[in-house]
This record gives structure tokens, C-alpha cells and sequence, in this order.
């Protein structure tokens, strides 16, 4: 699966944007860190 790099950037320099859009209070996103984490598949062994 690829991140959406434009909206990846976006939200974590403006991290009260997405708060704004899901109608939640902005001030919610000085808790709240956006990460992109790479998930690997464990490989299958017979």
C-alpha cells in the first residue's frame, strides 16, 4: 500500500487541519502525531 504523500505532508505540518475535518476541536491535535509506519509481511516458511 502506498501514503498519499500530499496528504501525508499536509496533516503532519498542519496536524489541526484533519482535527478541523472531522469536526473535532483543532486544539485535540497537539496530542496527536502522524507517522507513516512500514508493516512488512512475514514470509511464509515450509
Amino acid at each position: 500500500m502506498k501514503t498519499d504523500t500530499i496528504f501525508y505532508r499536509l496533516f503532519q505540518s498542519f496536524t489541526s487541519i484533519f482535527f478541523e475535518l472531522i469536526n473535532h476541536c483543532p486544539t485535540e491535535a497537539q496530542a496527536y502525531q502522524f507517522a507513516s509506519v512500514e508493516v512488512k509481511q512475514l514470509a511464509c516458511k515450509n
